[in-house]
């Protein structure tokens, strides 16, 4: 059976940042596209390298709930309006009864009523919609509407910014990962400078070292498995001692 074909490294790359660009509408980025030429064609590769991935790579626009965010901005309009309704309704209510009041006292100029007794009233002049007791309960049920549809306003608005917020830190991390393995990628094309050269040398030393240590394990499990076979002189041993059974077996 043929052996699987193994990936390049560089198109594994160059994969990966196609694939999380076009997720995210990206690939028109100047970073991202220059990015993915210079891997596909491993052309001018130490120029890219001395750039910081994180520093470049352009953060994808977290999705938020459309509808959602369109019902918090109309029950936030719908609130905003009702403010000032209370003040509206009862100024208005306020005009009704004093020109009801007006008309009362043309028609009994001799009857002395206050004007608040008379806006609770009416004394048949003023319609009771209008009435202080009644506009009193419209401006009450009106504000605790206000104080409910608040309420509901906040709590939406933090479901909002919990979903956002979370979106945010899921694309970060793939941001992150992506950056770590563009990195990776670049990190031996990078120009020869002094700390370069060190970083490499540094990492020489690490796999010869990792290198050693297995090699050390194999010499030690090669030693025990020597030590576990047998010397010439105990396998003669052995062939002697099973000639000797067999001649007595045959007598």
């Amino acid at each position: 059976m043929a052996g699987v074909k193994k990936v390049a490294p560089h198109q594994i790359l160059f994969n990966s940042l196609q694939s999380w660009a076009q997720q995210y509408g990206l690939l028109e980025d100047p970073y991202v596209s220059g990015l993915s030429n210079a891997v596909e064609n491993r052309k001018n590769l130490p120029m890219w390298a001395s750039l910081n991935p994180l520093a470049y790579l352009p953060h994808a626009p977290a999705e938020i709930n459309k509808s959602l965010k369109q019902v918090v901005l109309i029950i936030t309009i719908v609130r905003n309006a009702l403010v000032f309704l209370p003040v509206a309704l009862t100024w208005f209510a306020i005009s009704k009864a004093t020109s009801a009041f007006a008309v009362y006292t043309a028609s009994n100029t001799l009857a002395v009523v206050n004007f608040l007794d008379f806006w609770e009233n009416g004394y048949g002049v003023l319609d009771k919609k209008w009435s202080l007791s009644h506009v009193a309960t419209l401006d009450f049920q009106i504000i605790l509407f206000i104080i409910v549809l608040t309420i509901a306003i906040t709590l939406l608005d933090k479901r909002l910014r919990d979903s956002h917020n979370q979106a945010v830190a899921a694309l970060d991390e793939d941001r992150i990962s992506l950056a770590l393995s563009i990195t990776s990628f670049l990190f031996d094309h990078q120009r020869v400078t002094q700390v370069s050269m060190n970083q490499s040398l540094a990492k020489s030393l690490r796999d010869l070292s990792n290198s050693t240590e297995s090699l050390d394990k194999s010499s030690k499990e090669l030693g025990k498995t020597v030590k576990a076979i047998p010397s010439n002189r105990e396998i003669l041993t052995e062939i002697k001692s099973i000639k000797s059974r067999n001649r007595f077996d045959s007598i």
